[in-house]
């Protein structure tokens, strides 16, 4: 019988769709599967479909602002979504406060040396 190594090495590759995202909020739930499902996005102002403009001479002139076309709202543009079983969930909540309890550590020992 073989023994097991001491350790084992692990490599990060990034695949051909690797992108880094910012995320503004999340939604999502438990799908069928009982995997908690998340869908994050990113906040932005809309961009205007159209924008009309007046001709001077060959030249752009001012916007005519009333004949803007866009959308009246926030946009929420989804970014990606992650789905993941209860224990890798689980594993995530311990990553997150774990981060979570590094930053306030950081803020505090910032707002100490002000003082």
């Amino acid at each position: 019988m073989s023994e097991l190594p001491p350790t084992i090495n692990f490599d990060y590759i990034k695949s051909n769709f690797f992108r880094a995202v910012h995320a503004d909020g999340v939604w999502g739930g438990i799908n069928g599967h009982l995997d908690v499902v998340m869908a994050f996005f990113s906040e932005r102002p809309a961009i205007p479909q159209r924008l009309v403009f007046e001709l001077d001479g060959h030249a752009l002139g001012k916007e005519l602002t009333e004949k803007r076309v866009g959308r009246d709202a926030t946009v929420r543009e989804v970014e990606v979504t992650v789905s993941m079983n209860a224990e890798m969930a689980r594993s995530l909540h311990t990553w997150l406060g774990e981060r979570i309890g590094e930053i306030e550590s950081i803020k505090s020992q910032l707002q100490g040396d002000k003082k």
